[in-house]
Formats: structure tokens, sequence, C-alpha cells
């Protein structure tokens, strides 16, 4: 499959309703309470905790997201979205103290998500949206109900079981290919909900980065570092939804199994860059909080980390679009990866203003070397087969 030229227009198609962005509204809470989780010790522990916290909260709202997908807007898809917020609103309130804290966050963080999961499962059955009984809905119930059962279990314990079903959860795709292969996919509305959460993701980092400013005061150097933020989600937002999010469409609609592009650019491809995004925004706000500070470990790559983590994810995402790899993505993607692996020598001011820098000059070169209607320039890659 080719890259679409710049001038390609989508077709007439259904859009996101009003329920389903009312829905959208309870995943700005969801997303940044899991980057409280994260910069509030930022360690590879916690980083690891708020992995484990935003995995459930991610693939409820893909599991929603596609349950809906094709179904015609009535009441009954209205209660099955507001149904699932609830449980998401609630599973979100109690993620901070859902894995070292008292066991009542967890019971009711365990027992939202075993909810939310039986009201997907129950969504589907009645929409017949699998043919077997075995499917990711299925598999996500059994996960849910081993994720409630260990709520009451020693923290260590909890983690290690939820950690351990989450795997199994998020794997369960992998394992029904035929199932996702031959779904009915509404083309243009998907992807369009799967670019509302990435600005969602987005926005935490001018949130973030907005709060730290107000509340330090806004000396010079607070001042430039929020400029420079901004910059680092400007050219975030440039790069994904100026060429991706139309190659997402392009790919939906042409591609044989676009099955196989809802489960592995879209669920899998896209809980990475989200999980980069949130980074991203925790690292910004640490940064504009104490801009001259030069930080160490997680705290000091978070940043520049998260952004190479969503420029490796739009690589592959590519790669499994088209089986090519852009070198005007792989550059920016490595000089990050060098950004954060030495930003524990350099001031946040100094990092930021890095990651800025390789954002933005990625876009000019991208918008230099490729005009409306070119591809980007990039080298072929067996693509693996479709499994």
């Amino acid at each position: 499959m080719s890259e679409p030229a710049e001038s390609t227009t989508a077709t007439p198609h259904a859009r996101a309703t009003w329920a389903e962005l009312f829905f959208d509204l309870v995943l700005v809470f969801a997303v940044t309470q899991t980057a409280h989780v994260l910069g509030h010790h930022t360690s590879i522990g916690t980083l690891g905790h708020a992995l484990v916290l935003l995995a459930p909260l991610w693939w409820g709202w893909v599991g929603v997201t596609i349950l809906v997908n094709t179904v015609e807007e009535n009441n009954a898809q209205r209660l099955v979205l507001f149904g699932s917020g609830l449980c998401i609103f609630l599973m979100a309130v109690a993620a901070p103290a859902a894995l070292d804290q008292p066991r009542g966050a967890a019971m009711v963080f365990a027992g939202a998500h075993l909810l939310l999961r039986i009201v997907l499962f129950v969504a589907v059955t009645r929409t017949n949206g699998f043919a077997t009984t075995i499917n990711p809905f299925s598999i996500g119930l059994v996960t849910g109900i081993a994720i409630f059962a260990s709520a009451p279990l020693p923290e260590h314990a909890r983690i290690w079981v939820w950690t351990g079903a989450l795997v199994v959860q998020l794997g369960a795709p992998l394992l029904y290919s035929r199932a996702v292969r031959n779904r009915t996919i509404g083309v243009s509305h998907l992807a369009e909900r799967f670019g509302l959460f990435i600005i969602i993701a987005l926005g935490e980092s001018v949130v973030d980065a907005g709060a730290q400013a107000s509340s330090t005061g806004l000396d010079p150097a607070v001042v430039t570092t929020l400029v420079l933020a901004f910059m680092v989600g400007l050219g975030l937002w440039w790069i994904y939804f100026h060429r991706s999010a139309r190659l997402i469409e392009h790919a939906l609609s042409t591609m044989p199994a676009p099955g196989l592009i809802v489960r592995d650019v879209l669920s899998y491809g896209h809980f990475a860059l989200v999980t980069g995004l949130v980074a991203v925004a925790v690292g910004l706000g640490h940064s504009v909080a104490d801009p001259g500070h030069t930080a160490h470990g997680v705290a000091a790559a978070l940043a520049p980390g998260g952004a190479a983590l969503f420029m490796v994810a739009l690589v592959v995402n590519r790669w499994r679009m088209l089986g090519n790899v852009a070198t005007t993505r792989v550059v920016p993607a490595i000089a990050l990866i060098a950004i954060a692996l030495t930003s524990s020598l350099l001031p946040a001011i100094v990092v930021v203003a890095l990651t800025a820098a390789v954002l933005v000059t990625a876009n000019i070169v991208e918008q230099l070397v490729a005009a409306p209607g070119r591809p980007l320039p990039a080298v072929p890659i067996g693509r693996r087969r479709s499994r």
C-alpha cells in the first residue's frame, strides 16, 4: 500500500456522537490521574505502577470504542457509554491509591473495572460482535474477575496478580486474529475516535506545564520553559495529525484486513503513543516547576524519553501499514533517545529546549522533503505476515 497524497479527501462518514464526547470527558480525568501517579514520586517503580493503572483504563476505552463503532446511536448505546464512563470515572478516582494505599481504593478500582468488563461483555453478546464465545471481551471479563478477587491481597501480591491479569488481557486480541480480521469497521469514525484520545493525552502536557507555571511563579526561566514545553506539544501534534492520522484512515479504508490495523496500530500502537504522551506531560510539568534543576534517573528522561517512545510508535505503526520506515521519523527518534540518555547531565530547561528543537526540526524537514502530494522518504522493510 502506498502513502496517501496530502490532497486525499475523506468520504462523508459518521462522526463521534455527543454521548461519545461526554464519555471522553471521563478519559481526560483518567489521563490526569495516571499522570499524577507518575509525577508524585518519579521512579522505575512508579512508572510500572502507572502502566498497570493506565492499561485497564485504556483497554476499557478501546473496548467501548470498538463496540459502538458500527452500531447506530440509540438509547441502548448511550446507556453502554454512560455506564462505562461511570466505571472508568470510579477507576480513575481510585487509581492513585489502588496499588499502594489502604485496600478500599483497590476494591473500588477493581470493582469498577469488573463492572466495566461485565457491561462490555453483555453488550457485545447482545450485538453478536464476535462469532465465538472466547474473544477479547470474554477474556477481559475473566481477567476482571481475577483483578477483583486479588484486590484484598497485600500490596506486592496485588501488583503481581494485576500485572499478570493485564498481560493476559492485553494479549487476548493476538489470539483471535480471524475474528479481528473479519470485523466490520466504521473507518473514519474509528480513526477520529483514536485521534481524539491523542488530543486528550496531548492536552495533559498543556495542563501540567501551565499548572506548574501558575503555582511556581512567572519568572523569565519559567516563562521560557513554558514556551518550550508548548513547542514540544505542538511538535508532537503536528507530526501525528499532519500525516499519521490521515495514513491510518487510508489504511483502514484500503487494506484487505482492516481489523488487524485496529488491533496492531490503533489498540497496541496507540497505547504506546498515549503512554509516551503521559510521560512527556509529567516531564514537562517537572521542568517548568524548576527549570534550572538537573534531575536524575527517570525524572530527568521523562520528556525526551516519552517523545522518543511516541516517535518509535509512529515508526512501527507506519511499518505495519506501509511496510516501510520513514527516515524523517527514525532520525528524530534516535536523537530523542540520545537526549533522554544524557538528560541527567543537563538542566531541565536545556532538556526541554533540545526536545523541542528535535521535534520542530523534524516537522520542518518533513515539510521540505515531502511537499503536498509526495510521500516521506522511506526504506522498505519486509512487513511481517498478518496473523
